[in-house]
């Protein structure tokens, strides 16, 4: 078996133990250390997952997803009026983000988000609505961070550094990190799922993070055969 054959075999692992996933009409194929989907699911968080699920594998460096959203037969087609006016209703609930800050078209199921909020995981947490709700296929963010105060890289960066050193679920020293005008880059080899999602929720509420460029991987707790 190459390299690329059971690179592809430990991806199909990863998309079966994840029960979130159908993988049974999902391709995989890698060339290059560059992995590209295809098939199809029925929700678009689903096909974010299997992308998500691929890019941790540490021998991956790139992910190609070409999977396509295919509602089941039973599913009523949804308007895009309907899906603009489930969003906003959820964003609407929530009061730590002004929607009137908020911009949205939507056409065919494909949805583009624009505005402006003061903090990365507002921005962050708009783009999880917008993928929740039925009848979205994609999810184009070009929300702008604009902090309320400018906050110098190196503050950011220390910020992030000590707050992982005080952390009972983060190794700190596995964690590389650089900023560069508020973008924070992530790199380094994870033991676990559950650090890798604390290092990413610490760094989304760091004041002054305008955007995270994430190269995290994390290494799956069984061999592949």
């Amino acid at each position: 078996m190459s390299n690329e054959e059971k690179l592809e075999k430990e991806i199909m692992q990863r998309l079966t133990w994840d029960d979130r996933i159908d993988e049974s009409q999902i391709h995989v194929s890698v060339i290059n250390k560059i992995a590209t989907l295809k098939g199809c699911v029925s929700t678009f968080p689903e096909k974010i997952l299997a992308e998500i699920e691929t890019k941790f594998i540490p021998e991956i460096e790139s992910v190609v997803n070409e999977i396509e959203i295919k509602f089941p037969e039973s599913y009523r087609k949804i308007k895009d009026e309907e899906v603009e006016d489930a969003f906003f209703c959820l964003l609407n609930a929530n009061s730590e983000i002004d929607s009137d800050d908020i911009k949205v078209s939507i056409k065919k199921g494909v949805v583009q988000l624009h505005g402006k909020v003061n903090s990365y995981w507002k921005k962050d947490k708009i783009k999880k609505m917008a993928s929740q709700v039925k009848g979205v296929i994609s999810v184009s963010d070009k929300i702008n961070v604009i902090p309320e105060e400018n906050v110098k890289d190196n503050d950011i960066k220390e910020t992030l550094i000590t707050a992982m050193e005080n952390s009972v679920h983060i190794d700190a020293d596995k964690v590389k990190l650089e900023v560069i005008n508020g973008n924070v880059e992530l790199s380094g080899i994870l033991p676990s799922m559950s650090m890798y999602k604390a290092v990413i929720n610490l760094v989304k509420l760091v004041r002054g993070v305008i955007e995270i460029k994430d190269n995290l991987k994390w290494i799956l707790r069984y061999k592949t055969t």
